[in-house]
């Protein structure tokens, strides 16, 4: 008889513990999935709005070509993780090649690079942003790279 109520105590509890799975499953595929749904309608503003240290806009795109989509590099001049990330210019030639532009993200208006470090040529720089898109993808190290197709959704 104890044997019998142990089972059945013993079988409610897996029960509870599969269904608490289950459910927190389905939550958080519904959460990823919200949240890339959320991203499709925002998609103009996923590419963020912003002046470069001189104080102009920059624009997303000035050619009639229409991009494959955009690279955004968080770096600072002053970042000695930014000098050795050599997997930076391995990476350029291969978004330059399908056709991607190059934003280059500063922290700070004095985080400018000289003309002749910039790398790509191409890139433009960019140090005002507004903060809720920098706070978006969490952006707190130097250097970090966020690539969006021509959408403006992440890849």
């Amino acid at each position: 008889m104890i044997k019998n109520i142990i089972g059945k105590i013993t079988l409610t509890v897996l029960a509870f513990a599969i269904a608490v799975n289950v459910f927190m499953l389905v939550r958080i595929n519904l959460l990823a999935h919200a949240d890339s749904l959320y991203r499709e309608r925002k998609s103009e503003y996923i590419l963020p709005d912003g002046l470069a240290p001189t104080g102009t806009k920059v624009s997303w795109d000035e050619s009639s070509q229409k991009p494959s989509g955009w690279v955004v590099r968080f770096v600072s001049s002053g970042c000695i993780y930014c000098k050795m990330d050599f997997e930076w210019e391995k990476l350029v030639p291969l978004f330059e090649r399908y056709n991607y532009r190059t934003i280059l993200l500063l922290p700070r208006e004095t985080d400018q690079f000289d003309e002749d470090q910039i790398f790509p040529e191409t890139a433009r720089k960019m140090a005002f942003v507004k903060m809720d898109w920098i706070k978006q993808f969490r952006f707190s190290g130097t250097p970090t790279i966020v690539v969006f197709d021509n959408k403006g959704r992440v890849l």
